[in-house]
């Protein structure tokens, strides 16, 4: 397969892209409604965890270098675990596609274009999703460079504002409602790094395979340090916000920052930086549901699939009308899907594959003595 090769920073913003389109809608709600006062100890055990999981996985894929998830599991099962797997990406690239624009879309819809349907605002984001993977993987990767450090920057240029609101006092009881929801049921909340996905997919794009530790890492690290700065701001500079779910929690914080004493509706040109950054994961994403199809049916051009895979993520993206279902069962996706997928199926994969090819190196000794 051809893929276009990637440098270290480049295959960073490819895994940092999803993280950063959950954070601007509602990961930290999602975190502290589980975790409360506790949630800063919780994300920094969260951060230690994921850390402790990327060194594993990249440990075991130097193994399989320049090989991506779909080889190892056709190196481990033959063509039907491959076929099998490859389904169940392009299922969740699909799903987790809808739901973030659906629910991007519904927050616009309430703060600012209440006169339009959401279907509409839905089709734009899709429209550009469609021209731009039309336009080749490289204009998507190039693209998707320049978005995440400045989406990554309006995010932190959001705390800056909100500094003088900071109080420790807030964040009493430390550990709110126990040791058991930060460390044993808290532990879950590892689904936050699930822009991990990427980097079971990364290794034949590395230029330089020998890099994969390094992005692993440090992609890691920056998620975990941006959740960690969120749930800081919110839980020391906002006694209310358990209560907010309106828009997202990082809306809140610049609504309620000393960034309105200098701009006059502020939020505008954040939420103008989050829709580019939902435009271009979507983007990403469908680049990869096109790359695993073509891996699985061999086609030579499945760029222009990029209209159907658009076409079935807006229908599926309509599916549900209640904003609170579509709220719960998003959450629910994000969570258990990333939690089975990337920390479940994909890791158990590598394990026995490494497992495989270990006895039959055995074996292949044993036979030359």
């Amino acid at each position: 397969m051809n893929y276009t090769k990637l440098g270290n920073f480049e295959a960073i913003c490819l895994i940092v892209i999803l993280f950063i389109n959950h954070l601007v809608l509602n990961l930290p709600q999602i975190i502290l409604d589980n975790s409360a006062n506790a949630s800063i100890l919780n994300c920094i055990y969260i951060l230690a965890l994921s850390l402790i999981f990327v060194l594993l996985i990249a440990k075991l894929l130097k193994n399989f270098a320049g090989l991506d998830i779909i080889d190892i599991s056709e190196y481990l099962g033959g063509k039907f675990l491959k076929i099998l797997i490859g389904i169940l990406c392009i299922i969740y690239l699909i799903i987790e596609s809808s739901f973030l624009v659906r629910m991007f879309s519904k927050n616009l819809f309430l703060a600012y274009f209440n006169n339009y349907p959401i279907s509409f605002i839905i089709f734009m984001f899709l429209f550009i999703v469609v021209v731009a993977n039309l336009m080749g993987r490289r204009s998507i990767i190039k693209v998707n460079t320049i978005i995440v450090p400045i989406a990554l920057f309006s995010i932190l240029f959001t705390f800056v504002f909100v500094a003088d609101l900071l109080r420790v006092e807030l964040s009493l009881p430390i550990l709110a409602n126990g040791a058991k929801k930060i460390f044993i049921t808290g532990a879950s909340n590892v689904f936050a790094f699930n822009g991990l996905f990427f980097l079971f997919f990364i290794s034949p794009l590395l230029d330089k395979k020998e890099n994969m530790p390094k992005v692993a890492f440090s992609s890691t690290l920056i998620c975990g340090m941006f959740l960690l700065l969120s749930i800081i701001a919110l839980v020391f500079g906002f006694s209310d916000i358990y209560s907010v779910v309106r828009i997202s929690p990082l809306y809140f914080i610049i609504i309620n920052s000393k960034l309105t004493s200098f701009l006059e509706r502020p939020e505008i040109i954040f939420i103008f930086i989050w829709a580019l950054a939902l435009m271009s994961f979507i983007s990403v994403a469908v680049m990869f549901v096109l790359n695993i199809f073509k891996k699985l049916t061999n086609m030579k051009k499945v760029q222009n699939l990029s209209i159907t895979v658009c076409t079935i993520i807006f229908v599926v993206s309509l599916l549900i009308n209640n904003v609170f279902t579509l709220e719960k069962t998003a959450n629910f996706f994000y969570k258990y899907a990333s939690l089975i997928l990337i920390f479940g199926v994909f890791s158990l994969i590598l394990i026995c594959a490494n497992i495989k090819k270990k006895i039959s190196k055995k074996d292949l000794i044993t036979y030359r003595e």
